[in-house]
């Protein structure tokens, strides 16, 4: 299995970070995680980035946060200037099949989405499909 350079996990809750980040470093595929606690500190981060290089293989987002929710940080995200020379993928992370949710997400260019807490099979299925 392909090995990834990095993880940018975006979620609020600090015990599904730690699930969550206990899954991806057991699997040894990612070199580095590096955690937000909503979608403001994840964009923050990734604009600080300064070539498409340096952002993450994967952004794994959750999709009800305080301060910036998952949909408001994709609809950001998609205004980076950088983004468009990135192959980073956003699989969403979520507790629920709300189809609301499904369809705003697909309507965002996302169709990839993990229940959580993470699941060793289900995430190493997703970065096979990278």
């Amino acid at each position: 299995m392909k090995k990834l350079k990095s993880i940018l996990l975006i979620e609020d809750d600090e015990i599904t970070n730690f699930l969550n980040q206990t899954v991806i470093e057991e699997t040894g595929i990612a070199e580095e995680v590096i955690v937000a606690l909503n979608g403001m500190e994840g964009l923050s981060y990734l604009q600080g980035l300064q070539s498409p290089e340096a952002f993450p293989s994967l952004i794994l987002l959750d999709i009800n946060m305080p301060v910036l929710d998952g949909f408001s940080f994709i609809e950001e995200y998609k205004r980076l200037p950088l983004v468009e020379e990135t192959s980073t993928k956003i699989v969403v992370l979520s507790t629920s099949g709300n189809a609301s949710d499904i369809n705003q997400m697909r309507s965002l260019g996302i169709t990839t989405s993990l229940l959580k807490p993470l699941k060793e099979s289900d995430f190493r299925k997703v970065v096979a499909e990278l």
